[in-house]
């Protein structure tokens, strides 16, 4: 498998999120009265999925979400706009460890098709461990603090919250 046909099986993936964030992700993804207040909104449903990663690899955990209950798709990855922020999160992404990627870099290049497959099926299994700890965040500061999402630097204060840490 050269990489772009690498790159293409991750891209053709649809990261999953479990059942239980659908609604805060309906919430802070389109703008409206939802909950008893206008809140905030962060933009396309994959534009949510993408900064939860970033919230979760700024956290610093990966929370895997098999087993944890009803699980749902988001779009493919090749789907996902702006394209440069994919690009960033795949590098993120890329660089884990060995240990956690489940394969070596330099395997790859001698790998069969369904080995491959794997390697690409665990790259995406790692964007939503960050995902799922970065939704796990945003809804605790919804639940704890929702005032603060009627705020238009509430995404932006977030970042800078698990940033500091």
């Amino acid at each position: 498998m050269t990489s772009q046909d690498f790159r293409n099986e991750i891209e053709i993936k649809k990261p999953r999120y479990l059942s239980k964030y659908a609604s805060l992700i309906d919430t802070i993804s389109t703008r409206g009265s939802i909950n008893g207040g206008n809140y905030i909104q962060f933009g396309a449903f994959y534009q949510t999925y993408m900064y939860a990663f970033m919230l979760g690899y700024k956290i610093g955990e990966c929370n895997p979400i098999s087993g944890e209950g009803e699980q749902k798709d988001f779009a493919a990855i090749t789907n996902w706009k702006p394209n440069d922020m994919v690009d960033y999160i795949l590098m993120l992404t890329f660089s884990e460890p060995e240990e956690k990627l489940g394969f070596k870099w330099i395997d790859l290049d001698t790998m069969d098709d369904e080995n491959a497959k794997k390697a690409a099926l665990s790259i995406v299994r790692i964007i939503e461990g960050y995902a799922n700890t970065g939704l796990n965040y945003i809804q605790q500061k919804f639940d704890n603090h929702k005032d603060e999402f009627t705020d238009p630097f509430v995404f932006v204060n977030m970042l800078r919250e698990v940033s500091d840490k």
